[in-house]
């Protein structure tokens, strides 16, 4: 019996069962339990699916790093250009100002970059919601009525 090969087939196969196992190899479910117990077949299965999540989340994490250099990398360009187009632009070009206001504006938010305004308007409405919710915990916490839809008489019998 080629007992290194049904602990592969069961270490790689999540599915695979001592049962279906047995079955498959002709062997009896508490031999293939004993085998399994003793060389740790779950903790070895454990083992290598852990060890495929952290492959994959590796994987995962250098693409979105990529991703990231990238949008970096067009970001910077963006700048620069931004940079160029300003120091060249014609004061009496109101058209052109708008444009580059714009673009600007636009850069802003990508990098997520915001006025003490934004920031204030932010905060402002955070505190509202606070007073918002605390109040409606307050009311909440003034009683419980309780209303019987059909009548008292229904509920008395």
């Amino acid at each position: 019996m080629d007992w290194n090969a049904i602990r592969q087939e069961y270490i790689a196969d999540e599915t695979s069962t001592y049962r279906k196992l047995a079955q498959k190899y002709g062997v009896g479910i508490a031999t293939i339990s004993k085998h399994a117990q003793a060389e740790d077949w779950a903790g070895q299965r454990e083992q290598i699916k852990n060890k495929a999540i952290k492959k994959s989340i590796e994987k995962i994490s250098d693409k979105m790093a990529s991703q990231a250099d990238k949008y970096s990398d067009m970001v910077d360009t963006m700048t620069e250009k931004l940079t160029a187009a300003i120091a060249n632009v014609d004061p009496k070009d109101t058209t052109a100002i708008r444009r580059l206001t714009a673009s600007l504006c636009d850069l802003r938010e990508l990098l997520g970059i915001k006025s003490d305004a934004d920031s204030r308007e932010q905060e402002a409405r955070i505190a509202n919601l606070r007073k918002q919710a605390d109040k409606e915990d307050n009311d909440k916490s003034e009683g419980i009525e309780v209303v019987f839809m059909a009548g008292e008489e229904a509920w008395n019998e």
